[in-house]
């Protein structure tokens, strides 16, 4: 093996110069070492110097210049014009992309040349990384790209123009995808691909042209039209999207999308983003002309939201959203979360946060899209004043607020005489509690009181005023223990807890209600003061809450098992629940009892009981299990029962199964199954089937989901081809994964999941 290395004539004139200065020497080293990254270094198994200018090596001549390695049969190299020229297998090492064909002609001043009958294979500048998403560790790849040309022209440096090309993700020996198109562009540097008169190929058959589209190799932002994607539902049949994205800047963006609704019409869909270190929103329109199956025009829905931070400690929201006509989501949304919105928010905040002093105002207003009986308050405006400070030896708290409640004409006639009663409202709770706490325990006594004002309209008494005095007591020990289970040594714990609570009672029944409801006791519930959520009720109490709460925690410190049971005891009769309610005579409370587990076989158990002593009956048991021994095998299942002694209308008992499931071959199973066994109706089926290609990812979805805006049930059908690196055509991939991620929490898709387990599916 011979070798040589040149060195640009100009730079060997330099090193020929006399050495005049210190200074001047300081240079000369500074420059040497870019003349050894000016230097060619060619090798070969021969070399023969042509004309005193050329070098020709002969067997596995390399040539290398900086970060660039050509290697072939034969190599010549012209040393004035920095020419070369190979012979035979050739192959040329870039910065990013590396090539291999026939014959390559060269230029190495400024990176110009031809190479023919090339394949390439293109690196990713990001690694494969693992995120954590919606609560759940999934893999993010990125991916090589690789192709064939018949052709190849270097334009300069990170330059390609590719000619008769192919490109794809897909392993080697595998072109089940491919782009396929007659003149390409890469961009190694702009990270960006563009191809005209391309089409793509799957498994030989061509299913998509495009006259022109971009892409980025490594998932960057840039404008093009993005994939499009379709899908069907019931009420709008099949649907068509196209996509163009607006990269405006790096923290703004838009996406105008044309569809087409197979029963309604086109409609067009504009969202508009930004984002920077003090606000961010996002602006939405949809609509419609004219609606074929409805017969009705200029149908709309808009969307403004912003979110703006002003600094010391202010800041200011507003989400308004309004739709033309109250069947909107139900006709033309294909999304459950869309679907069954009932109140659509118009609302704006201010908001000031500081160490003692928080501030919110607020206006609200809702366009209800049901009934009267979901028409809530409207607050124009809502003033929150809330202020806390603690001592040395006690805690001083204050929270006020004060609301002008109004009412939506639109249902005006409708409204009881009560329900039409609006006007204004203040409220004012003051507090003090000593706090006495120590490593095993704590008593913390509270006193307040809360204070309520009333200016009312269409009420037979404008004006009312009422005074409740409050007393808490809350109360708790911490025991533990070492103990050693199954040849395991455990922490155990043991907690008991009391709190204490007196409220005299005050006759609300001449207040309006604009905002309280009675809050399902629970094992939260169980420990505050008020029952009522809201300011305009006040329960009286004299009562104590007690508690035993005893956990297991294994040797790091995690919690494998833990059980709780509660109950209240009532010293008096509830009287604010009014005098012929049973429930208000009881001495004690239901018990509530939970439990959890956390196996080490990946099974979660969870169960909450309430159970009623007197009528020996359970009213509320939910049951839920959780079985994850690996990402891409998961299985949820769940019971819920709800016995409303309040409003009978309210029961409810829910079975809930779903998970994903490998089923060999390379295919997986997605399912839930939500019924409703009190009405003994199917609320929510969904079934879908994902196939892992490797290079690409299948999968269809069929979703049946009852409705509260439609008497019908609605039918979708998705079905998405996901090519890796590129992006999905079919439904649009971050609708259907948000889809997805809600109605089976835990999921991830195929390309979420790390390749061991992938590859034990491959069978």
């Amino acid at each position: 093996m011979y070798r040589k290395t040149i060195s640009p004539l100009w730079l060997v004139f330099f090193f020929l110069l006399p050495q005049l200065s210190s200074a001047e020497d300081l240079v000369s080293e500074k420059q040497s070492s870019e003349i050894f990254q000016e230097s060619v270094e060619i090798e070969g198994d021969s070399l023969e110097t042509l004309l005193d200018r050329k070098m020709k090596a002969k067997g596995n001549a390399i040539l290398k210049k900086g970060n660039k390695t050509i290697k072939a049969e034969v190599i010549e190299y012209d040393q004035i014009s920095e020419k070369l020229i190979t012979q035979g297998n050739t192959s040329i090492d870039l910065e990013k992309i590396s090539l291999s064909g026939t014959k390559l002609n060269y230029r190495l001043s400024d990176q110009t040349g031809k190479m023919e009958d090339v394949t390439f294979n293109i690196k990713p500048d990001k690694k494969e990384e693992t995120i954590v998403q919606k609560g759940i560790q999934v893999t993010k790849r990125y991916y090589d790209f690789r192709g064939d040309a018949k052709a190849i022209f270097f334009e300069g440096e990170n330059k390609t123009k590719l000619e008769s090309s192919r490109l794809t993700t897909c392993e080697v020996d595998s072109n089940d995808w491919y782009i396929k198109s007659k003149n390409m562009e890469i961009d190694t540097k702009k990270d960006q691909v563009k191809a005209s008169h391309a089409s793509l190929d799957f498994k030989g058959v061509p299913i998509f042209y495009m006259p022109s589209t971009s892409f980025s190799l490594n998932k960057n932002r840039q404008s093009g039209f993005l994939s499009s994607t379709f899908g069907t539902t019931s009420k709008s049949g099949f649907e068509f999207r196209v996509p163009y994205y607006f990269n405006i800047s790096p923290n703004m963006d838009a996406t105008l999308t044309a569809r087409y609704l197979g029963k309604r019409g086109p409609l067009a869909d504009g969202e508009f983003r930004y984002l920077t270190e003090n606000y961010s929103g996002i602006n939405q329109l949809q609509y419609m002309n004219h609606d074929q199956s409805s017969g009705q025009d200029n149908r709309y829905f808009l969307k403004l939201n912003h979110q703006h931070q002003f600094g010391r400690g202010w800041s200011g929201s507003y989400d308004l959203q309004k739709v033309s006509d109250n069947t909107y989501f139900s006709d033309l949304a294909t999304m459950i979360q869309v679907t069954s919105v009932v109140n659509l928010p118009q609302r704006v905040n201010l908001n000031y946060s500081g160490d003692i002093w928080k501030l919110n105002l607020l206006t609200e207003k809702y366009q209800t899209l049901t009934n009267a009986s979901n028409s809530p308050y409207q607050r124009l405006p809502q003033v929150n004043l809330s202020g806390k400070k603690d001592y040395d030896n006690f805690i001083l708290d204050l929270k006020s607020q004060w609301t002008l409640f109004e009412r939506d004409d639109k249902f005006a006639s409708t409204f009881t005489d009560a329900e039409k009663i609006t006007g204004s409202r203040f409220a004012m709770t003051p507090a003090i509690t000593v706090p006495l706490t120590s490593e095993y325990g704590y008593i913390k006594p509270k006193v307040s009181a809360n204070i309520r004002s009333y200016n009312l309209n269409n009420s037979s008494d404008n004006n009312k005023d009422i005074v409740t005095p409050i007393f808490s007591l809350d109360s708790g020990v911490y025991l533990d223990r070492n103990i050693n289970f199954l040849n395991q040594n455990y922490t155990n714990t043991l907690e008991p807890r009391l709190f204490y609570v007196y409220i005299p009672y005050k006759d609300q029944s001449v207040l309006p209600n604009f905002d309280s409801g009675l809050a399902d006791l629970n094992m939260q519930t169980l420990f505050y003061e008020n029952q009522y959520n809201g300011q305009d009720r006040i329960n009286d109490a004299n009562q104590l809450t007690a508690s035993l709460t005893s956990k297991f925690l294994d040797k790091n410190g995690k919690e494998r098992l833990s059980a709780i049971i509660a109950q209240r005891y009532y010293f008096e009769d509830r009287r604010i629940f009014g005098n012929d309610l049973i429930e208000a005579k009881k001495a004690n409370s239901d018990i509530f009892m939970g439990a959890s587990a956390k196996l080490p076989n990946s099974l979660n158990l969870d169960a909450m009981f309430q159970f009623d002593p007197t009528s020996n009956s359970l009213l509320r048991s939910t049951l839920g299990s959780r079985y994850n021994p690996e990402p891409g095998k998961m299985l949820n299942v769940s019971y819920r029962l709800i016995d409303n002694i309040i409003d009978n209308n309210q029961d409810l008992e829910v079975f809930n199964a779903a998970g994903q499931w490998p089923l060999g071959n390379r295919f997986y199973s997605i399912g839930r199954y939500n019924y409703d066994l009190k009405s003994s109706q199917t609320i929510e089926v969904l079934a879908g089937l994902e196939y892992d290609g490797g290079c690409w990812v299948a999968r269809s979805i069929f979703d049946r989901i009852s409705l509260p805006t439609s008497p019908n049930p609605n039918y979708a059908f998705f079905i998405q081809l996901e090519l890796n690196g590129i992006g999905s055509i079919g439904s649009d991939a971050n609708k259907l994964n948000n889809f997805l991620y809600r109605n089976v929490p835990g999921l991830r898709n195929v390309n979420q999941i790390p390749d061991v387990n992938r590859q034990a599916n491959f069978n």
